[in-house]
Order: C-alpha cells, then structure tokens, then sequence
C-alpha cells in the first residue's frame, strides 16, 4: 500500500464508515496505523513514528495520520508534527506542519489562540527548508461545519506551513512522498532549533508572553 493508497482510501470512505460502529471498526485500525505500510523502515527510521486516529470512542470530525519525531513530540497534542488532516466533507486533506492544540488550551485558557498563533507565524518567519509547493495561507477545515468545534480549529491555528491536496486530483504516490521529505526537513529544522539554547530561550517567549 502506498501513500497515495491510503489518502484515496480515507477520502473515499470515511464518510460511509462514521455511519457504521466505532467499536472495534477495521477502517479505524487501519487509520491508527498511520504510515507503517506505506514508508520504508529507513523512513521511520531513529526516532520518527507514526499513527493516525479516526477519534477516541466515537468517530473524529477531523481524522488525521500523523509522523511525529519522539525528541520533541509523541502524540498530536503536544509539540510540533507533521500531519495529513482530512477535511469533514472529505473533499481535501493538508499535509501540514502543526502543533499540538491541547498543549495551549490546558496551559493558557483565554489566550491559547494568541499563542499558538504567535508560535505559528514565527516559524513561518524563520524556517528556511520550506519549498515552493508549501504555503502559509490558513488550512479551512470548519467552513463545512455547522457547528464550530474547538480541536478542528486549533489545528487550523496550530499550522505552520501546509500542501492542500483534492480529493478528485491528488498527485501520484512519488510526488507525495516527495512532499512528505520536504516537510520533514521542517521539522528537522525546528527540532535543531530546539535544542540550540538561545533560540530556545526565546522561543519560550514568544509561548509565554
């Protein structure tokens, strides 16, 4: 199965799925498993993971897979990752770079929005791997909703840079993983950020003030 495979495959249905039982759902375990059939060992190699969810108990408004590095981050809530986000209607999903939205609305209630949109714009600024297919213009995953949800919206504000792909025209499966590479330099980019002291020190900052 390759990249491209499993897109076309949640796109085309995970609509029909939601109307079905959550429990023990084999459409779900196959979104669990992220990228594991698709990417080499080579790819998932050191400390780079993978894994999806359709939701916790109930299906997701927004499914995602997700490539997390273990350094600086685990799961989608918090840190930073990259991760395809599939539109409610399933006309689209966005490889993006993101954060984790809990992390900013446990940590800062009223002001989770600003920071994270804080934290957002100034790697937008900085990262210099960024490629010309990628884009910083807002990810739209709530214009279909009839009612606002909180956690699609904080992963409308927790991109950092993104690549829309529609449902009726993705790219072949080497373009993706292409894609997918270049995103991941990103993330690298951050990740040696991180550990340099002083960007670090203002990066808590810019979450902190």
């Amino acid at each position: 199965m390759t990249i491209r495979d499993i897109l076309e495959k949640i796109l085309n249905n995970y609509l029909q799925e939601k109307d079905k039982s959550f429990k023990n759902n084999e459409f779900a375990r196959l979104l669990r498993s992220g990228l594991k059939e698709a990417v080499s060992d080579d790819f998932l190699a050191g400390n780079i993971r993978t894994k999806g969810s359709a939701g916790k108990g109930n299906w997701a408004t927004v499914p995602w897979i997700g490539l997390f590095d273990a350094a600086i981050s685990t799961s989608a809530t918090k840190g930073f990752d990259i991760v395809y986000l599939f539109s409610p209607d399933m006309s689209s999903v966005y490889l993006s770079l993101n954060q984790g939205w809990t992390f900013f609305n446990d940590t800062y209630g009223r002001n989770e929005k600003n920071n994270i949109s804080k934290v957002s714009r100034y790697w937008q600024s900085t990262l210099a791997n960024r490629t010309d297919c990628m884009t910083t213009e807002p990810i739209d995953l709530t214009s279909s909703l009839q009612n606002k949800n909180n956690l699609v919206s904080g992963y409308e504000l927790g991109n950092i840079f993104s690549i829309k792909y529609d449902s009726d025209n993705l790219p072949d499966n080497d373009q993706l993983l292409i894609d997918l590479k270049d995103m991941l330099f990103c993330l690298n980019e951050i990740k040696a950020d991180l550990i340099n002291e002083k960007i670090f020190s203002k990066i808590l900052t810019i979450y902190y003030h």
